[in-house]
């Protein structure tokens, strides 16, 4: 009876052996040891984003698959935080087990655990992880120019507010602030002579100003071309509309004139102008009372963005940290849309989306550009198909 009831006992056990997965028996991994090192030099600001070298330390059971910075853009600017992406997979006979902070050693560039995730059996793991943040100053404004009296510069990537600094003839006039890459300068150029102005940006990060730009080319206005004329005046009205006389005689005609803290266009007759205009080049929109709008406007149904000069913006525009793309019109867009060949996914408010997005009862993942992935795999192991819909 003892004989016939181990026979059952043994045979039990062999069915439970045979019925567990092979993973079973493989070792746990359940500390990972990483050591990081630049390729080149450590990254700066102003630097293209290059290589980063993770390897296993030594006696590690698993091997680095590839490493890379999962940063967007191309250089690093002052208050960027590197993050790097590392695959690990185990070597035979072994697997990962945890994903606890408490369980990674990162050895050099001062590296931070960020997130890991485990996958396939155990037999992988991707792992996300935070480098010294970069610091120090912005580096110059470029590309400087007269757009009539405005100025104009390239938006440098970080900043959150630029000081604009005017000259006549090489003295200082004024010197302001500005969120925008652009400033109407109109009201200071009140006298004849030579303009120039340059620019420095201050970062988000660290709030430093940075070096101050190369001085921009000289718009010279003379007398005949002065758009201010000074002293105080009166708005009157006639049939025909709207004009400002000036106290001592005259009004402005075919320029902008700031009155009471509002810009207002005035036609080749000196009245007051309303709704979109074409000026110099670029349109404005300048309501009902005549003040020139900026910021965000909803006209006739439709959104623009008119930036803080009151030019209507047309393309990709970086609105308080969000992507927003208007047509060639300067309508703002939502839903799908097809730009340069990528498709892209705006939300009602018009803001670009990044990551996965669950859209019309699909699943799509786009990366930190705002383009859809398709007929690909994602950073996070899944594949889309070439409609960009997650392959379930």
């Amino acid at each position: 009876m003892k004989g016939k009831r181990l026979g059952f006992i043994m045979t039990l056990v062999l069915i439970m052996a045979l019925a567990m997965p092979a993973w079973a028996a493989d070792t746990k991994i359940d500390s990972v040891k990483l050591d990081f090192s630049y390729s080149g030099e450590e990254p700066k600001s102003g630097n293209e984003i290059g290589r980063i070298h993770v390897k296993a330390s030594d006696g590690q059971p698993f091997t680095v698959e590839y490493a890379e910075y999962s940063n967007e853009g191309d250089v690093w600017v002052v208050g960027d935080r590197p993050l790097v992406h590392v695959e690990l997979t185990a070597k035979s006979g072994y697997r990962f087990s945890s994903t606890s902070k408490s369980r990674f050693t990162l050895n050099g560039c001062s590296a931070v655990y960020k997130k890991a995730r485990i996958y396939d059996d155990g037999t992988q793991m991707e792992l996300e992880v935070y480098l010294k943040r970069i610091g120090g100053t912005l580096s110059s404004v470029q590309n400087l120019e007269w757009g009539g009296n405005v100025a104009y510069w390239d938006p440098l990537e970080g900043s959150k507010e630029y000081e604009v600094r005017l000259y006549r003839d090489e003295k200082s006039v004024v010197t302001v602030k500005t969120t925008d890459s652009s400033y109407n300068f109109a009201n200071n150029m009140d006298r004849e002579g030579s303009y120039t102005f340059r620019v420095r940006a201050i970062a988000s990060y660290n709030s430093r100003a940075g070096e101050w730009s190369d001085y921009s080319e000289d718009y010279y206005i003379d007398e005949d071309e002065v758009w201010y004329y000074g002293g105080n005046g009166a708005w009157q009205q006639n049939a025909r509309g709207w004009w400002y006389a000036y106290s001592g005689g005259g009004y402005p005609r075919s320029c902008w004139k700031l009155i009471d803290n509002a810009w207002y266009y005035f036609d080749g007759d000196g009245y007051m102008t309303t709704g979109w205009r074409r000026i110099d080049g670029n349109n404005y929109y300048l309501g009902p009372d005549g003040k020139m709008r900026t910021g965000w406007q909803q006209i006739d149904g439709a959104w623009y963005y008119l930036d803080g000069s009151g030019v209507r913006t047309t393309d990709w525009q970086y609105v308080n940290g969000r992507w927003y793309y208007m047509n060639s019109s300067g309508v703002m867009q939502v839903g799908w849309q097809r730009i340069n060949g990528d498709w892209y996914y705006l939300d009602g408010s018009g803001a670009m989306m990044t990551g996965w997005q669950y859209i019309n009862g699909a699943w799509y993942y786009m990366d930190g550009s705002g383009v859809m992935y398709a007929g690909r795999w994602t950073p996070d192991g899944r594949y889309v198909d070439y409609n960009g819909v997650w392959v379930q």
